[in-house]
């Protein structure tokens, strides 16, 4: 087997491609079950996809704590702002279950484009490698596009 090619931080690694992929599936996958599945299924797969909305949401968002941790140069105040944000979209989960599920969706919509475009801020600051803003626009698509499918999708 050959030698891998030599890492230029352009390239996504091959675990965090297949593993964040992996990761889209449920969102496809339930979201296009809401279009076909029989009125009795909806509601199960409606809360299955919020529910792990809510827990991908909150991954994403713990992220940046990891990243802030490891990040040198920051200042104290850039400290808190971004483990400060880090914990903002686990909220916004919380807050998805308390209401309806139209809103929930909506909410979970919204923070996962929030957090895209502030990850692009953090990675302008922190050196993140840039395979990760191009892993993350891809999965933020499928995501959003089956969230979209998903409010769209028959009650």
């Amino acid at each position: 087997m050959p030698p891998p090619p030599p890492a230029d931080g352009r390239a996504i690694p091959r675990p965090a491609l297949l593993l964040g992929a992996s990761g889209a599936v449920p969102f496809v996958v339930f979201s296009l079950a809401l279009l076909f599945a029989p009125p009795d299924f909806r509601a199960w797969l409606r809360q299955a996809l919020l529910a792990y909305a809510m827990v991908i949401l909150a991954f994403v968002g713990a992220l940046h704590w990891g990243f802030t941790i490891k990040t040198e140069g920051f200042t104290e105040a850039e400290r808190w702002t971004w483990m400060g944000w880090s914990v903002v979209p686990a909220l916004a989960a919380w807050a998805a279950a308390m209401v309806p599920y139209r809103l929930g969706i909506t909410l979970m919509l919204m923070t996962f484009g929030v957090h895209l475009a502030l990850d692009h801020a953090f990675a302008a600051r922190s050196g993140l490698p840039a395979w990760y803003l191009r892993l993350r626009r891809g999965l933020t698509a499928a995501v959003v596009v089956s969230l979209v499918v998903a409010l769209a999708a028959p009650r």
